[in-house]
């Protein structure tokens, strides 16, 4: 298995991937397949572009030259918050799950973090009662608060567990 940055050359399978995660797992994200069904591939090869490879970037894990899992990392640009780093959109294929996957990408999302200027803290949601919270447990994450029916599905409320790295 191989991690690396994506770029604009892997947006076709980076949509790919996020849209079978919108349809697979809509609880552990705030888009819809349906909203993204409405981006392009164009889009997505912009903001895979457009990535700054230290700050605002998305990472991939390739098994036998597939993509099979990503995670996303940001750091806002105002100057009150670049003490903050955002983890966003981690997903693995389930085929690929069980392997260390989604620790390996968080490993080095945190790696990265690490090295940038100023970053001190990590942020991401998870949903309360998905299993990727008690992995980002594991890896030094804390609870500072739950927003309760965060995402609503249907009839379905899902509430959201705030966490927070201090690097």
């Amino acid at each position: 298995m191989e991690i690396r940055l994506l770029t604009a050359n892997d947006a076709e399978e980076w949509w790919q991937l996020r849209l079978e995660a919108l349809q697979n797992d809509s609880a552990s994200f705030a888009d819809s397949a349906e909203e993204h069904q409405k981006t392009s591939i164009a889009s997505a090869r912009e903001r895979l572009g457009a990535s700054d490879p230290v700050s605002n970037f998305v990472l991939g894990m390739f098994e036998e030259g597939k993509l099979v899992a990503t995670a996303g990392f940001y750091r806002h640009h105002h100057l009150k918050e670049l003490h903050k780093g955002h983890v966003w959109g981690v997903y693995v294929r389930p085929q690929s799950r069980g392997k260390g996957v989604a620790r390996a990408l968080m490993q080095e999302i945190i790696r990265r973090a690490r090295a940038i200027s100023g970053v001190e803290q990590i942020i991401l949601v998870a949903s309360a009662h998905l299993p990727a919270r008690k992995l980002y447990e594991t890896l030094g994450f804390r609870s500072y608060g739950v927003e309760p029916r965060s995402l609503k599905i249907g009839t379905e409320y899902v509430d959201d567990v705030l966490m927070i790295l201090l690097l």
